[in-house]
């Protein structure tokens, strides 16, 4: 056993240190394994670099212009976290400004391709999240349920393949379980559905927590958008309060569908309950948006970039997620 010990340690040299060990080099050196000696022979300058590096002290870090702080906090805080002078730069137009017939936005079949890909449109898929408050044997679970796959190599849920309503339910092994469809309704059904299975098969299954995603879809307009004069001419349709949020809130009563819109141009819509809704509630507001052009987004704002790789667009999206009563909505 003694190897062993003599192996393990330099794990404990500050206790060593403590304890009264010598604070000459020539005391100690014995007390080291040989591994510990080979590589300060052949990193003598990394060694002590390593060394320095643990003993830096939280106080070191906490700096206002560190980013490392900035990341700690950014989730914690709920400032607005979005620099409102640099909403009002503007940048150049890069390349030729591609000709988007706002009016009759997905009318024309053969550009809406292109289209698309001006205006950065991306769908989200329409899922619902339920508590069953018990765990389950993934394995077990497999055999029992009918059009399921179990591959943990790939992901530790259970995928069940639900064709009425199409849609592909998770189960995870501690109870939570994802429905995922191109709607809302067949997202709905497909969950109450597989826990009404799962309740069949003699499971403790109760429903509770019960939550579906509220961001549907995204965009961004090819120019940056005077949200002031939006706020002036559509004071009954629009919320804002910029002390809480960078974004005004615009809602559409004829649909049901929410927007929140930002300076940069870059839009996120809100408790749709289809793609078709979303569409719809589209093409009313586009020809809306155009009448609110402010000059063109700068490179950093193209980018959409908040702190080193961090996008606000996606901090905001996840924000809004968490935000289930819709209090950041409307604050």
């Amino acid at each position: 056993m003694d190897p062993i010990i003599n192996k393990f340690k330099p794990l404990d040299n500050e206790d060593d240190n403590k304890n009264g060990c010598p604070k000459d080099e020539e005391n100690c050196d014995d007390k080291r394994s040989n591994l510990d000696k080979l590589f300060e022979k052949l990193y003598p300058k990394q060694r002590n670099c390593v060394k320095e590096e643990l003993s830096i002290k939280q106080s070191k870090l906490g700096t206002s212009d560190s980013n490392w702080e900035f990341y700690k906090n950014f989730f914690i805080k709920s400032p607005i976290d979005f620099s409102w002078k640099k909403a009002f730069e503007k940048g150049n137009l890069k390349g030729e400004d591609f000709d988007i017939d706002y009016e009759n936005i997905f009318e024309d079949v053969g550009k809406l391709t292109e289209v698309e890909k001006q205006l950065q449109l991306l769908y989200r898929p329409f899922t619902c999240v339920m508590d069953v408050g018990c765990r389950f044997n993934m394995y077990e679970l497999c055999l029992l349920m009918i059009d399921s796959r179990y591959d943990p190599g790939s992901h530790p849920s259970l995928s069940v393949k639900v064709t009425h309503p199409s849609a592909q339910v998770k189960i995870h092994a501690g109870g939570t379980i994802v429905a995922t469809a191109l709607s809302a309704d067949s997202a709905r059904c497909a969950l109450f559905k597989v826990v009404r299975i799962l309740q069949d098969l003699d499971y403790k299954a109760d429903m509770k927590n019960f939550s579906k995603n509220i961001v549907n879809a995204s965009f961004s307009m090819p120019f940056k958008l005077d949200l002031e004069l939006m706020i002036r001419r559509h004071a009954e349709e629009v919320t804002h309060n910029r002390s809480k949020r960078p974004f005004i809130t615009y809602t559409n009563d004829e649909a049901g569908v929410r927007f929140a819109v930002f300076p940069t141009g870059f839009v996120l819509v809100l408790h749709s309950t289809s793609h078709s809704e979303t569409r719809a509630a589209m093409a009313s507001f586009l020809p809306i948006l155009a009448r609110f052009k402010n000059g063109y987004p700068t490179a950093v704002e193209q980018q959409g970039l908040l702190v080193g790789d961090l996008s606000y667009k996606l901090v905001w999206e996840r924000r809004l997620e968490k935000d289930k009563e819709g209090l950041l909505l409307y604050s």
